[in-house]
C-alpha cells in the first residue's frame, strides 16, 4: 500500500543502516497525515455521525446483499486469525532484510486494531442506526490496510509494487464487503485505511529512528572529511 520507506536507495547499505533521515522523515510525516486525517474525520462524526453525502453515494452503489457470500469471504481478510497469521509471515520475511522493520511491521498491524477498538471506537461513538455497533472507523478495513502495507515494506524492492497493488485491491475489496454487509458506512473504511497504513508507516519510521540518526551524523562527518581535504594548506 505504502511506496514510502525509510530505507535508503544505496544497495551497500542493508538492514536498518539503509534508513536515511529524508526517507525516515517522509515515511513518518505520510503516516501522521493519514492518522490526523483519519482523527479529524472522527472529530467531525462525534459532532455529526449520521450518514453524510459520500456515504449515502456508497450506499446507492454498492446496495445491501446482507448475506452475499462473496462480502462474507472478503469479510475474514479482516478477522483476528488472519492478522496473527498475517504478522507471523510478515515478521519471517522482514527478519531476512531489516529485522528493525519486521518488528516493526509486526506490531503495527495489531497497534492499528487496537487504536480502532480501544481509543478511536469509544471516543466517536458513531452507530449504524439507532441500536447498532460502533462502526468508526473500520476495525476489519484497518488489520487488511495495515497487514497489507506491513508487507509491502518487508518486501524486496522488486516485488513491492505488485504485492502493493494486491494489497490495495485486498483493501478495496474489504472495504466494499462490509458496506455491502451494512456493517459501515463508507466513510468508515476510509477511516480504517488512514489508520491502519498511518500506524505502520509511523511505527516503521520511529523504529528506524535511531539508525537515521547516526546516517545524518555519518553524513555531516563525512562533509566535515572532504572540506578538510578540499582546503589549501598553508605552506
Amino acid at each position: 500500500m505504502a511506496m514510502v520507506t525509510a530505507s535508503s536507495t544505496d544497495g551497500r547499505a542493508r538492514g536498518p543502516r539503509a534508513a536515511t533521515p529524508w526517507g525516515t522523515a517522509a515515511e513518518f510525516l505520510l503516516g501522521a497525515i493519514m492518522l490526523g486525517t483519519a482523527a479529524l474525520g472522527g472529530l467531525i462524526f462525534v459532532h455529526r455521525p449520521w450518514p453524510n453525502r459520500l456515504d449515502g453515494w456508497g450506499y446507492r452503489a454498492l446496495p445491501a446483499a446482507l448475506h452475499a457470500r462473496w462480502a462474507h469471504d472478503f469479510a475474514t481478510f479482516g478477522s483476528l486469525t488472519v492478522l496473527v497469521a498475517g504478522v507471523i509471515v510478515v515478521f519471517i520475511i522482514g527478519m531476512f532484510r531489516d529485522w528493525v522493520r519486521a518488528l516493526a511491521c509486526a506490531v503495527a498491524p495489531v497497534i492499528a486494531v487496537l487504536i480502532v477498538q480501544d481509543l478511536a471506537k469509544p471516543l466517536v461513538d458513531r452507530h449504524i442506526g439507532i441500536t447498532g455497533a460502533s462502526s468508526y472507523p473500520s476495525g476489519t478495513v484497518a488489520a487488511v490496510a495495515a497487514l497489507s502495507t506491513a508487507a509491502t515494506l518487508v518486501m524486496p524492492k522488486l516485488l513491492r509494487p505488485l504485492v502493493a497493488l494486491v494489497g490495495a485491491m485486498a483493501t478495496v475489496g474489504v472495504c466494499a464487503a462490509v458496506i455491502v454487509l451494512r456493517w459501515h458506512y463508507p466513510t468508515d473504511t476510509l477511516g480504517g485505511i488512514g489508520v491502519g497504513v498511518g500506524a505502520v508507516l509511523v511505527v516503521d519510521a520511529l523504529f528506524h529512528l535511531p539508525w537515521a540518526i547516526a546516517a545524518a551524523f555519518r553524513g555531516v562527518r563525512s562533509e566535515r572529511s572532504i572540506a578538510v581535504r578540499r582546503s589549501p594548506r598553508l605552506a
